[in-house]
């Protein structure tokens, strides 16, 4: 073989690896470029995903959302929410061609049946774990409706699961129209929006519990309000820090002859008539004391200056914010003349007085 000729063959085989050098480098290149677009689509899901958790309050608009915005980011061409109930997996939400790609797939997925027990859906939502099958064409693990899914053109699928409360209560499901989508990095930012939904999920909940609890919290308040109202005995809220009358019903008001916004506010020591100084010292001396008062007889002087015995029960409460005791007061036969102490009841503490007749709180 001349010179000539072996200088041909190692031109060419130069000029052939060069030419498989610059196509290995393209084919790099536009997997580099796939790869940077995917992963911006990506992080453009986590953005609306994390805006999306901040303000929807219903489960049902929160995973239609979740689905459409993954079919939008292009991170799968199909996505659907089942949440388990029991023994069964209910398609809550989904987004894409899904009527068309799981028009055969029973919904819900009943899970004591061994040909749904083997699949990827049930497995997550009994493990708890992430499952992907990047060439789902010839995955032997595929479920009995793996011919639909490839009929309709996917060819992977990741499955991401959701939690409640820290429990698995259903599995985000995402399929792809290319094999081998789901690499590692594009897994891990799927699992970050699954932890994203389940701390949705439990934000919900979060929320309705305190809903509730405000709910019953004023439907218990209306409830006092009107049972304090109506009482046929007078009645005062007092706060226990400044002593200052917080509520007054009708039958206290009555007894004095006041209107309730000129006893609201006031302190109970600042009228003239009301329980007399010095059962009042007792009656405060034994709330302090004790934290309640319990059937003491107390003396109180009317508006017109004579003394009438009373029994006062005193039990503290939370009202408003403040912490209060509510004040019960059931007057006693007249007494005849002023200063005169009536006689303690048997088992009742000594005398003692709230301040203001028209509140007899602490």
């Amino acid at each position: 073989m001349g010179a000539s000729t072996l200088v041909g063959i190692a031109m060419a085989a130069v000029i052939a690896g060069l030419l498989v050098s610059l196509v290995r480098q393209r084919r790099a290149h536009r997997a580099a470029l796939a790869h940077a677009e995917r992963m911006g689509h990506v992080l453009l899901t986590m953005s609306r995903a994390n805006r999306m958790v901040l303000r929807i309050d219903d489960e049902h608009a929160l995973f239609t959302e979740a689905c459409q915005i993954c079919v939008d980011a292009g991170d799968a061409a199909l996505a659907a929410v089942y949440l388990r109930e029991g023994d069964f997996a209910h398609r809550f939400a989904c987004a894409g061609p899904a009527r068309e790609v799981l028009r055969n797939v029973p919904d819900p997925l009943d899970l004591r049946l061994p040909e749904v027990q083997g699949t990827y859906t049930a497995r997550v939502l009994h493990d708890g774990r992430s499952a992907v099958s990047n060439n789902y064409v010839l995955d032997s693990q595929a479920g009995r409706w793996r011919e639909e899914a490839v009929a309709h053109g996917i060819r992977a699928i990741a499955w991401i699961p959701i939690r409640r409360s820290g429990e698995v209560a259903g599995t985000l499901m995402l399929c792809a129209r290319q094999p081998d989508f789901f690499d590692a990095e594009l897994m891990g930012r799927l699992e970050e929006l699954g932890a994203d939904l389940s701390f949705a999920l439990d934000s919900i909940d979060s929320r309705r519990a305190r809903d509730a609890a405000i709910r019953e919290i004023e439907a218990s308040r209306d409830r006092f309000q009107r049972l304090f109202d109506a009482a046929p005995v007078p009645m005062a809220i007092v706060s226990v820090e400044d002593r200052r009358i917080v509520e007054a019903n009708a039958a206290l008001c009555q007894r004095y002859g006041r209107t309730r916004e000129a006893v609201v506010g006031t302190t109970t020591a600042s009228h003239a008539y009301g329980v007399i100084p010095e059962d009042r010292d007792v009656f405060y001396r034994v709330l302090g004391t004790e934290g309640r008062v319990t059937d003491m007889v107390v003396r109180l002087r009317d508006l017109t200056g004579a003394i009438h015995p009373a029994v006062l029960n005193a039990e503290p409460i939370d009202y408003q914010g403040q912490r209060c005791c509510l004040i019960i007061s059931l007057e006693l036969q007249r007494v005849p003349g002023h200063g005169h102490q009536p006689g303690v009841q048997p088992g009742a503490q000594p005398a003692a007085d709230c301040g203001d007749p028209s509140t007899t709180a602490p």
